[in-house]
């Protein structure tokens, strides 16, 4: 009895040792992986963070100075271009271009304000628009009337045709006084031009004041009871109004409906600006300028915004004003004779040889 006491006595001596044993390890396995700085991590974790953040910073700051660098190279040449740009203006005599400035200003100012004008002077109460002179003179001359003929050819090629030259015709004199200036060998015409171009508007916008005439969209579709109450008339943009539906926008008509100058079918400036180009040495030379004449004189007639009479009056008129400023009488005489107007100052012999290259290109 006493061995056999003493028998289990020893096994469970041996048996408790061994579970203090498997406690105390996973308790020490337990610590380590709840311990935050013997946490357990996965194998190159640690490296691969530490070396992808600092890549990143050195891409960034990379692409940063590429653009930075690209940003100040280009705004140098920006730079460039603008000083030389404004050593040719600096050339261009301040007095001379306001002086032929003023024709241009004046017709500005009358046109945003012809109503105004005509209220000012009685003209809205003595003088109506004539709905019939153009019609019969244009039927006397050729016969028939061709902006209807025209204007029966309608299609979407000729609509867009047209369309194209009549947007044209808004920053078409402006464009090319910005080319005159700019291209040394046609600066010293850019006073003529605007003194002709200047002439040739207030003209047309007098003889539109004191003799206002319909267009031959309004002739032909007005319906006016016997007081003079227009009952219908056709939308102003005349036939742009096919362009418009095709397009699903309003461009013509927003830019037609909100013309102050409604009954100013003659003479016709839309005509009489690619003329006033024609005979002030234009760029793309002359057969252009011509054919540029005839497109919108075409234009025009097939918009039924002119009668061709219109088209003829604006270029007899820029005719009668260029004779005028070349045989009566002009406050810029060298520039009809070719001389020179630029004063070249002081300061524009400093201007570099290479960038006064830049817009030294001739295209005539």
């Amino acid at each position: 009895m006493v061995l056999l006491g003493d028998l289990a006595f020893r096994m469970f001596k041996k048996l408790s040792r061994g579970a203090v044993h498997v406690v105390r390890k996973e308790a020490s396995f337990l610590s380590s992986y709840w311990e935050p700085k013997t946490r357990m991590k996965k194998p190159g974790f640690s490296q691969g963070k530490n070396t992808l953040i600092p890549s990143w910073h050195q891409f960034v700051e990379s692409l940063y100075s590429a653009c930075l660098a690209y940003y100040e190279a280009r705004q140098l040449l920006i730079m460039n271009h603008l000083q030389t740009l404004w050593s040719y203006l600096r050339q261009v005599q301040l007095r001379k271009f306001i002086i032929a400035f003023l024709p241009f200003l004046t017709y500005l100012l009358i046109f945003t304000c012809y109503k105004q004008f005509r209220h000012a002077l009685g003209l809205d109460k003595v003088l109506t628009p004539n709905l019939e002179v153009l019609s019969r003179l244009e039927y006397n001359l050729f016969f028939c009337h061709p902006h209807r003929i025209l204007s029966a050819l309608a299609n979407p090629v000729f609509d867009l045709l047209a369309a194209v030259v009549y947007l044209i015709h808004f920053p078409l004199p402006f464009l090319f006084g910005a080319y005159l200036t700019l291209v040394p060998a046609k600066r010293p015409k850019l006073y003529s031009y605007m003194w002709c171009a200047g002439w040739v508007n207030l003209t047309a916008v007098l003889i539109q004041s004191f003799f206002p005439t319909s267009p031959p969209w309004f002739t032909d579709s007005a319906i006016i009871d016997s007081h003079g109450t227009i009952i219908y008339e056709h939308p102003s943009e005349a036939g742009f109004f096919r362009l418009d539906r095709m397009l699903g926008n309003t461009l013509f008509h927003n830019i037609y409906s909100t013309s102050p100058l409604k009954f100013g079918a003659f003479p016709s400036l839309h005509v009489a600006w690619p003329m006033v180009i024609l005979v002030n040495y234009p760029w793309f030379g002359y057969k252009v300028a011509i054919g540029h004449v005839v497109w919108i004189a075409l234009a025009a007639v097939y918009s039924t915004h002119h009668y061709l009479v219109d088209a003829i009056g604006g270029i007899l008129l820029v005719l009668l004003v260029k004779f005028c400023t070349l045989k009566v009488w002009s406050p810029f005489p060298d520039d009809v004779s070719g001389a020179s107007l630029v004063s070249v100052s002081k300061e524009s012999k400093d201007i570099p040889r290479n960038s006064s290259m830049l817009f030294s290109s001739d295209i005539v």
